[in-house]
C-alpha cells in the first residue's frame, strides 16, 4: 500500500465521521425549524393588543424576540388572538422573518 492510499485509508473516514458529527451538533444547537418557519419556546414577557405585537422570552434564558400578530397567525392551545396572551403564559412560537420583523405564523400556548 502506498504513502497515498494509507492516508486516504485515515482521512477519508475521519472527514466522513467529522461531517456527521458537524449535522448532529448544529441540529442541536439551531432553533427547531419546522415547514415555512423556525419555532420559538418561552414565556411572554409583555403583549400590546394594539399594535398585535408580543414579547417572548426563550426558554433558560438568553434571546427575546417581538413578535408581532396578523391576520394570518393561527393560535392553538385556548388562545384565539393577542388579546388571549398574557403575561407569564407558556408559548410556542413557529414564525418566520419579514423584512425586520419577526412575524408569528402559529402562536401554541403550552401548559
Amino acid at each position: 500500500m502506498s504513502a497515498v492510499q494509507r492516508i486516504n485509508a485515515v482521512i477519508i473516514p475521519v472527514l466522513f465521521l467529522a461531517a456527521v458529527l458537524y449535522g448532529v451538533l448544529e441540529s442541536s444547537l439551531a432553533p427547531a425549524r419546522a415547514e415555512g418557519g423556525t419555532e420559538f419556546v418561552g414565556t411572554i414577557m409583555s403583549v400590546d393588543t394594539t399594535s398585535g405585537k408580543f414579547a417572548v422570552k426563550k426558554d433558560g434564558g438568553g434571546s427575546r424576540f417581538t413578535f408581532v400578530a396578523n391576520e394570518k397567525t393561527h393560535f392553538d392551545g385556548g388562545a384565539k388572538a393577542v388579546k388571549d396572551l398574557k403575561k407569564d403564559d407558556h408559548v410556542a412560537v413557529l414564525y418566520q422573518v419579514q423584512g425586520s420583523q419577526y412575524v408569528a405564523l402559529n402562536v401554541a400556548l403550552k401548559k
